[in-house]
């Protein structure tokens, strides 16, 4: 049985034990409780791209990058619109079926295939640059930086390409257990590095240039007696402050690790699927009930949490000024305190799940849906001078 079929029913066993299989309505996503609204939703623009089906563990996240949005849909289309008004600047179609990206660098856009394809585009114009075909489907977002494509497959491989001519320059390898989850975490590339979280447990610090490896850690154990219970994928997005990166398993646990020895600097076990965000004190993650936590950024004790949304697949917080951002899977997007975890405002855009977290530039957020719904619009605090 392929990776690909492995990941997608280990998927379903995981939601099936989670919620409990003796209920009828074990999937049933928990009722929402009702809330005084504070603060005002403004949505500045509005645009349509082809739905999505089965695009379960995909990426597609929207990219901005100088005042331009880029975003790719599942039927291969690829969009270029102005990040202000939402005006389209050109589109094309792959002609492949497309799981992860745009990443966006260096003038370039990269975006991934469910059957290991990269293309890689002109950002400026949308024009074909080249184009490869690898060993697993992509389903992070590949990163372009310092003229290099960087692109982490499934099935635990790492290539990188010259940015221009499509060469390889290196190749990294791996090996993942048979069995799990469906998705990856996007390479977190800073000062030269990158820094990869795989679904072993470990994760790996690599020169971008030429491949070298740094240092690589198992961070993250795989001492369960069964499949399931060794199920340890780092496969939600990691954050890097100054020397300290942070990441989080869904083999429950969430830590800090020095990033230039890889040595654990504090660990808890709290687990997520969808990664971290950080501010300057605190870490925020959603746990693998859609409980949403704040830890203190330092020594990982907990601030606050807040649950009542069971089941309803809470994407990675992001942060917006004094306020936290999680998208559902019915496309509301929430909004909380940073400082208490008090819910403060909910707005319903779009039907379906997002592809992941709210994109957050300045005060404008960017919301992706699956229905093909692409949002951008702006919340106001009850108390303005919260955004910052």
């Amino acid at each position: 049985m392929s990776i690909k079929k492995y990941s997608v029913i280990l998927a379903l066993v995981v939601a099936f034990l989670a919620t409990g299989c003796n209920k009828k309505d074990s999937y049933k996503p928990q009722e929402l409780e009702k809330i005084s609204q504070q603060g005002r939703f403004e949505t500045l623009w509005r645009a349509k791209l082809p739905a999505a089906d089965k695009a379960y563990g995909y990426k597609l996240i929207p990219a901005v990058e100088d005042g331009d949005l880029f975003v790719a849909a599942q039927n291969g289309v690829v969009e270029k619109r102005d990040a202000k008004t939402g005006q389209r600047r050109w589109r094309v179609n792959t002609g492949v079926e497309l799981s992860a990206g745009p990443g966006v660098g260096d003038q370039l856009l990269a975006v991934g295939s469910a059957e290991g394809h990269v293309v890689v585009l002109d950002a400026n114009t949308g024009d074909e640059i080249w184009r490869t075909r690898l060993s697993s489907e992509v389903l992070a977002p590949p990163v372009i930086a310092d003229s290099i494509v960087l692109v982490r497959l499934h099935d635990g491989h790492v290539h990188a390409f010259d940015a221009r001519s499509g060469q390889r320059r290196w190749v990294f390898d791996t090996t993942i257990p048979n069995l799990t989850l469906r998705g990856n975490s996007t390479p977190l590339v800073w000062a030269g590095r990158a820094y990869i979280g795989f679904d072993n447990g470990k994760v790996a610090a690599i020169r971008l240039d030429d491949g070298t490896v740094i240092w690589m850690r198992t961070v993250v154990d795989t001492n369960g007696k069964t499949e399931l219970e060794r199920i340890v994928d780092i496969d939600g997005d990691m954050a890097l402050v100054a020397t300290e990166l942070y990441l989080s398993s869904a083999g429950d646990k969430t830590l800090s690790v020095a990033t230039e020895s890889g040595n654990v600097l504090w660990s808890r076990d709290l687990g997520s699927a969808t990664g971290v965000s950080v501010s300057r004190t605190h870490l925020y993650l959603v746990d693998m009930d859609s409980v949403l936590h704040a830890l203190n950024r330092n020594t990982g004790a907990d601030i606050w949490q807040r649950d009542g949304y069971a089941n309803r697949q809470l994407t990675r917080p992001a942060v917006y000024g004094q306020q936290l951002l999680t998208g559902d899977l019915e496309g509301w997007l929430h909004v909380f305190n940073t400082a208490d975890g008090q819910s403060l405002a909910r707005k319903q855009f779009g039907k379906t799940a997002y592809y992941g977290a709210p994109v957050v530039v300045g005060d404008i957020i960017y919301l992706y849906n699956k229905d093909g719904t692409l949002i951008a619009a702006r919340y106001t605090p009850a108390d303005a001078g919260d955004i910052r």
